[in-house]
């Protein structure tokens, strides 16, 4: 993707965006699908844009289980200061689902004005702001998911926020049967068995990813 199609540098012509980079440090990485391209543990201060491909942010329980906090597409933007708070996640990493490419950004860099002072970087920063917006608001919706008492609620309280999103009643899962049961918190073989259910019980029509909501 082009840097401008970015939320991060949005108003920013091109040309500006590129003259930036070096300001900020950036650095482009590939990793192949199953790598682990960034842990919050590292106190790394960068943040970064997934350029291409598909990755989930992922936190690692003790027991050995995981749950799946955020799935990322082409765009998403993840990192220092822009999502989770390392001293009280520290076991959480952002691992490929396929291959990626991925440009890192000097966090300190972003939110500090360059010594032009230039115009750009102030815009830059009110982006910045706009996504901590935008991240809040997904994580309110997120808690409102899990704050649901069954997975039948759990389901369709998610289902409802994607058909939201998509501005239809039919939608596409970004996730896989295991992921999503990851993501919702739930065991995959009971989740199975209740999306059955709903189909039989006419609230949901579902092949493979794509749901429609009845």
């Amino acid at each position: 993707m082009r840097l401008e199609e970015n939320q991060l540098f949005a108003g920013i012509a091109p040309e500006q965006a590129e003259q930036m980079l070096p300001c900020l440090e950036a650095r482009r990485r590939e990793y192949p699908a199953g790598r682990t391209m960034y842990s919050y543990s590292d106190g790394q201060a960068s943040a970064a844009i997934l350029l291409s491909g598909n990755a989930s942010v992922v936190r690692y329980e003790a027991s050995g289980s995981r749950t799946i906090l955020e799935s990322l597409g082409e765009g998403g933007i993840f990192g220092a200061g822009l999502d989770f708070h390392t001293e009280s996640l520290g076991a959480v990493h952002v691992v490929c689902d396929g291959p990626c490419q991925v440009l890192f950004l000097n966090y300190e860099k972003m939110i500090r004005p360059c010594r032009c002072a230039c115009p750009r970087h102030l815009d830059l920063v009110q982006n910045i702001l706009s996504i901590l917006s935008r991240k809040s608001r997904l994580l309110s919706e997120r808690v409102e998911v899990l704050s649901q008492r069954s997975i039948r609620d759990k389901l369709m309280c998610y289902f409802a926020q994607l058909s939201a999103q998509a501005g239809s009643p039919a939608f596409t899962l970004p996730f896989s049967m295991m992921d999503l049961a990851d993501f919702l918190s739930v065991n995959r073989s009971a989740m199975v068995r209740e999306l059955k259910s709903m189909r039989e019980d006419g609230l949901i029509a579902m092949t493979k990813r794509e749901v429609t909501l009845l």
